[in-house]
């Protein structure tokens, strides 16, 4: 019986090129999309108790962020801090802060029902450029008042958690634990650990904010963030212990299958037992071969598409009879959020992004993932100019997420 490579063995051999990535990115993005459409047209959740259709509003930004944490681990093996943090902010903050005064000056204008002197005066208009420092806030003045549900881009609610994730990555870094991956899979042991514990002893009451409750980094919803963040790293650091199995990726696809008929089961569970599944489903999907989408393969939109899907299909219900028809929203804010995300990589991000070799050494070079199929050593050559990506590189040659 043939035994299959290893995820790292894998990436080698392909000089370090995770062909499945690039799709995987631009799917979940979408499919954040499609999860946001039915409270966006319904104003609730109607799914959110029946069998099977709640799994996706866990899975999808597990899987999302497990990811990043794969990707931006091989880029951070490899950096200094400081360049470590140049290379984020670039990649995240230019797009983030265009989005959010597009929102409050463009789209608040059009929207809000108060006179613009009052409303551009007010405290909640400028409360909302704070979402660009993880200060979420969701509404805006008057704004999409007559939506079934007022909120402008829910889809900041994880700047926060991304904020704390490169803190994190900044701490490995500087105490170099990304090469000590015992050290990364003890963090990765103490969460689960504490998931249970924190679930056993009882859960915190309410919808309690994560600074009000330090509890929710464990049990809250935003604790999945953390977890599947914390097993992408693991996934990287043990990437040549880990098997690209068929039959693997199989059965952990099955088992997600079950948990979805059976639940939907409380965080801290699906955090602990599901969420490596997940991971591993991620990781396997992402260094397989899958083919290029031709719309998207001139670059990464998925980041814009998760930034512009939300506030742009609120857009739709507010001008348009989409009230109560999920699908029908979908299908109408595709063609558009796709042009947005087009634009926001061809005239913000990518610019953006080239300037990197102004600032730090990885922009305008090339790191393969280095070596013979077999465990080589940390890939010393020079890198493609990707952020996240680091040692793995995209099928396409251009610079992504």
């Amino acid at each position: 019986m043939d035994v299959p490579p290893s995820i790292g063995n894998l990436l080698a051999s392909r000089e370090g090129v995770g062909p499945g990535f690039d799709v995987l990115r631009i799917a979940l993005a979408l499919s954040v999309v499609g999860w946001h459409s039915i409270y966006i047209a319904n104003g609730v959740d109607p799914f959110v108790q029946t069998p099977f259709i709640w799994f996706p509003g866990y899975a999808i930004l597990s899987m999302f962020f497990a990811l990043s944490g794969f990707l931006i681990t091989a880029s951070a093996m490899r950096l200094s801090l400081a360049d470590f943090i140049v290379n984020r902010g670039m990649r995240i903050i230019p797009a983030l802060l265009v989005e959010i005064v597009l929102s409050a000056i463009v789209l608040g204008a059009a929207f809000t029902t108060l006179p613009w002197a009052e409303y551009f005066q007010s405290h909640g208009f400028w409360r909302y450029f704070g979402n660009v420092a993880g200060f979420v806030s969701f509404t805006l003045p008057g704004v999409f008042e007559g939506n079934p549900g007022p909120s402008v881009n829910v889809s900041l609610w994880t700047i926060p958690y991304e904020i704390g994730w490169y803190i994190l990555m900044a701490a490995l870094i500087l105490s170099r634990c990304l090469h000590r991956p015992r050290v990364i899979l003890a963090l990765c042991t103490a969460f689960c650990i504490m998931a249970i514990a924190v679930y056993l002893t009882g859960l915190p009451s309410g919808a309690v904010s994560l600074f009000r409750d330090p509890r929710n980094i464990f049990v809250g919803d935003g604790s999945r963030l953390f977890i599947s963040f914390l097993l992408g790293i693991a996934f990287y650091v043990y990437r040549f212990d880990i098997a690209h199995s068929r039959r693997t990726a199989c059965a952990c696809a099955l088992l997600c299958l079950a948990v979805a008929a059976v639940g939907p089961l409380p965080t801290a569970l699906l955090n602990v037992f599901v969420t490596p599944l997940l991971v591993y489903l991620t990781v396997y999907i992402g260094v397989s071969d899958l083919p290029k989408l031709p719309l998207f393969r001139r670059g990464d939109y998925s980041y814009g598409i998760y930034l512009y899907g939300y506030p742009l299909q609120q857009t739709l219900v507010a001008l348009l009879p989409l009230q109560g028809s999920a699908f029908l929203l979908f299908v109408a804010v595709l063609p558009v959020v796709t042009g947005f995300a087009m634009f926001s990589w061809h005239a913000i991000e990518r610019p953006i992004l080239k300037m990197r070799r102004h600032f730090s050494f990885v922009a305008g070079m090339r790191i393969p993932d280095a070596g013979p199929v077999v465990r080589p050593e940390p890939p010393t050559h020079a890198f493609d100019g990707r952020v996240e990506v680091g040692a793995i590189r995209a099928a396409r040659p251009s610079s992504a997420v």
